[in-house]
């Protein structure tokens, strides 16, 4: 535990904020000892909120937050751990080994089955998307495995609604997004670190490096593909090919068929999102840029799949909106987002009423000056809005209005927290370094005590 988070604690304690169960979770924190254990639980002086450790002392880390990472009856939630894949109790929250092997990545839930998929690079000095792979499906309940496919090369990003299909995609020739950095303080355990050096010659911050790298790579070219294998007979099949560079493919959580996918790259020079049907029909793009340095991105599916959420920014750093397109009727709707409430990714609760959000620091493309919070965000009408005068081909509007859940001031935003909710609702979990190891913990979604 640090000196900060040492000290936030015994102000706490002093104001009198932690109370009843919580209190020994508080004291035990104080006394954990530098390099210690992460705290089991505690309650958020600032915000009133129940936050929970899932992971083990050792570490761990979650799925990308549009990743199914629940079995179906939503009771077990995967997460990986340096000693392989492990399960967490839905109602519990204790973590127990699935997967007992380090080179185990997991990958995702399925949606009917209750199974969790992984798969294994094969060694080797390239980088792991360019080596052969082997893909396992393993059953939560009895633990026995299936060997679902083999693959030259790629790296899978989704399963489809009806467990039927694998979505991949693969680079040819490409090289690392950034070079080994020697410097052991920037390797954590599933966390990326970017350093590249300004025009002056001077070293640029994270977020600035990691815009060189994305640049450099966007304009590279290399040629890419995105296929499908089915998980009964392990057939690979290519739906798409194309030079530009490709990622966040996706699987709709009902449409079998229905893929969305992104052009990577700076974002104010890609058209980011499009959707693909999974035979290679429907090519389309999602959202059209109207404004010099508009950008959007970091898309996901809503829970019925008939909406497609994501980052819009118009222009770039100065308004914020959660967006949403309709894939039927292409029905647009924006809502209002605070510069201290953009978040490097946002998500949607399982009912579609919530949104969640993991805050960012002030080298982020908001430049925020107070934004390192977990926030729920609650959309509303626009004041003052006259229904009358809505038409279908417009841009609905909608205002976000906040609450703060997870003070997240102790995080380095080298590691995106990646927010996600419960199947019932009720909770949202994150990634975060906050107490120094990568650990994955669970914040209530209703106060615990009254907030500040």
């Amino acid at each position: 535990m640090t000196a900060g988070t040492r000290r936030t604690v015994l102000k706490g304690l002093m104001s009198g904020a932690v109370a009843g169960p919580a209190l020994a979770s508080a004291a035990a924190q104080t006394a954990t000892p530098q390099g210690g254990p992460a705290p089991r639980e505690w309650i958020d002086r600032k915000t009133g909120r129940r936050v929970t450790r899932v992971s083990p002392d050792a570490g761990g880390g979650k799925l990308y937050f549009y990743k199914n990472a629940w079995t179906p009856q939503g009771d077990l939630m995967a997460i990986s751990t340096p000693e392989g894949i492990a399960l967490v109790d839905g109602k519990t929250l204790r973590p127990r080994l699935l997967v007992k092997n380090p080179k185990a990545d997991l990958m995702f839930a399925a949606r009917r089955s209750r199974e969790i998929f992984y798969s294994i690079s094969d060694p080797g000095e390239a980088q792991p998307m360019d080596r052969p792979r082997t893909v396992f499906a393993v059953d939560v309940d009895s633990g026995r495995e299936r060997r679902i496919c083999r693959i030259p090369n790629g790296q899978f990003n989704a399963l489809n609604a009806d467990d039927t299909l694998l979505l991949g995609f693969v680079a040819y020739g490409s090289q690392p997004l950034q070079p080994d950095v020697a410097d052991p303080r920037n390797r954590r355990f599933d966390q990326a670190e970017y350093a590249a050096n300004g025009p002056d010659g001077k070293p640029l911050n994270f977020a600035r490096a990691k815009g060189v790298r994305m640049l450099q790579r966007w304009a590279a070219r290399y040629p890419m593909e995105i296929f499908v294998v089915d998980t009964r007979s392990g057939a690979r099949r290519v739906l798409h090919k194309t030079n530009e560079w490709i990622g966040h493919t996706q699987f709709s959580p009902t449409d079998p068929q229905q893929i969305i996918f992104s052009h990577e790259g700076p974002w104010h020079r890609v058209d980011r999102m499009w959707a693909i049907r999974a035979d290679g029909s429907g090519l389309r793009k999602l959202h059209q840029r109207t404004m010099n340095f508009e950008i959007f991105g970091h898309e996901w599916f809503g829970p019925d799949g008939k909406q497609v959420f994501y980052d819009l920014q118009t222009p770039r750093g100065q308004v914020f909106w959660v967006a949403s397109v309709d894939l039927a009727s292409g029905r647009r709707v924006y809502r209002r987002v605070e510069r201290d409430d953009w978040s490097v990714h946002f998500n949607t609760s399982p009912d579609g009423r919530l949104f969640a959000g993991d805050g960012g620091d002030a080298e982020m493309v908001a430049h925020a000056s107070d934004g390192k919070w977990l926030v729920l965000l609650r959309p509303e009408a626009v004041p003052d809005a006259d229904p009358e005068s809505d038409r279908d081909e417009l841009i609905h509007t909608q205002i976000m209005r906040r609450e703060r859940i997870v003070d997240m001031s102790a995080h380095d935003y080298r590691l995106e927290p990646n927010v996600s909710f419960s199947p019932d609702g009720k909770r949202v979990f994150f990634v975060s370094n906050m107490h120094g190891k990568n650990h994955v913990y669970a914040v209530e979604v209703g106060r615990s005590i009254g907030a500040a």
